[in-house]
């Protein structure tokens, strides 16, 4: 009997968690399943001039691109290495951007920014873990530097 109760308490806490962990929990689940999710906007304008500004925008950011093909409209960039203080781990991110027309005129532009961890390098070189930035502030810094591209 108390071991129910107990059980009950356990579960009553777990659906009752955190609006952010239940939201993030789920948005997790869904995205081992349909991909991780890009942020979009729509832009008005030829995609290859979209194109251009996104790939200058994630080059301002800091990202060295490593795949870009405007006929296929994917640009595809990594950071710098940057270690912690002890250099015992390292943090890179990668860019990932789709620039696509939209049938209705104008360009849809969508970007995914990840996290590449590896905490130790006494498991192995290459045993990182990758994850997505859900709310990074990358997103809005590199939709502000392709609009303010545009304006120019």
């Amino acid at each position: 009997m108390i071991f129910r109760a107990f059980l009950g308490v356990l579960f009553a806490f777990a659906i009752t968690g955190c609006e952010s962990v239940r939201r993030d929990f789920g948005t997790g689940i869904r995205e081992k399943f349909t991909g991780p999710a890009y942020q979009t906007r729509r832009f008005g304008g030829e995609a290859r001039v979209i194109f251009d500004a996104a790939r200058t925008s994630a080059e301002q950011l800091g990202f060295r691109i490593t795949r870009a093909g405007p006929a296929q409209g994917v640009i595809e960039g990594v950071s710098g290495l940057a270690s912690d203080d002890r250099l015992e781990g390292s943090r890179q991110r990668t860019i990932k951007i789709r620039v696509e027309p939209v049938v209705d005129g104008g360009t849809e532009l969508g970007v995914l920014f990840t996290e590449i961890v590896e905490d130790d390098f006494s498991k192995g070189a290459g045993q990182g873990t990758e994850a997505t930035l859900r709310n990074s502030s990358l997103y809005e810094a590199f939709f502000s530097s392709v609009n303010h591209l545009l304006i120019r």
